[in-house]
């Protein structure tokens, strides 16, 4: 049953018999409560353990060469710029006075050295996977290198990327000890 009050002539439900009882409202939570239960979540959850590693200590095995020996130039009108090695797909014979680091040359970023120099030079996106090595690239895209007259240089998200050849998973041999690995068989001959 449900009960009406007027006012100014208009029913409004003050009570039902049938209506549930209201929860009671709870209290807001302080930044102390907050403190206090990422302290106790503290204490009760174990401490890391961390296994030292064993042999030789990757970060001074591993320690990068410096940048120059990891990277292949081009210069061009008094310009260079770096792109990391193996990021060359593609080196035609016509451009090889532009390879390698000249005189009097300023180096400036990839991106603005190829906004400038884009008549001679052709990107092409390869996916993380293709550059790993995991993924072929496009056969057709490869094909076409053969006849490209401009530099090609792979390059994953608008930078250059190295690419690592890819060797089907299925006829993959042991790598051999010492040995670098081996470039994209698309690679011509670079400065």
């Amino acid at each position: 049953m449900i009960i009406l009050g007027a006012v100014a002539g208009i029913l409004i439900p003050l009570a039902s018999a049938q209506e549930p009882a209201r929860k009671p409202m709870r209290d807001v939570v302080t930044h102390d409560d907050i403190v206090e239960a990422a302290r106790q979540a503290k204490d009760q959850a174990p401490l890391p353990v961390f296994k030292p590693l064993e042999g030789e200590d990757p970060s001074v095995v591993n320690r990068p060469k410096d940048l120059l020996s990891r990277s292949d130039i081009f210069s061009y009108l008094g310009q260079a710029t770096l792109v990391p090695k193996k990021a060359v797909l593609h080196f035609p014979k016509e451009l090889e006075s532009r390879g390698g680091l000249k005189e009097q040359s300023k180096f400036i970023p990839w991106i603005d050295f190829y906004a400038a120099n884009r008549s001679w030079i052709r990107t092409v996106a390869v996916s993380r996977a293709q550059a790993e090595g995991r993924e072929p690239m496009d056969e057709d895209t490869v094909k076409s290198f053969a006849k490209e007259k401009r530099l090609v240089v792979a390059t994953y998200q608008e930078g250059p990327i190295s690419v690592n050849r890819y060797e089907d998973p299925a006829t993959k041999t042991a790598a051999v000890p010492g040995k670098a690995p081996a470039v994209p068989t698309s690679t011509a001959a670079k400065p």
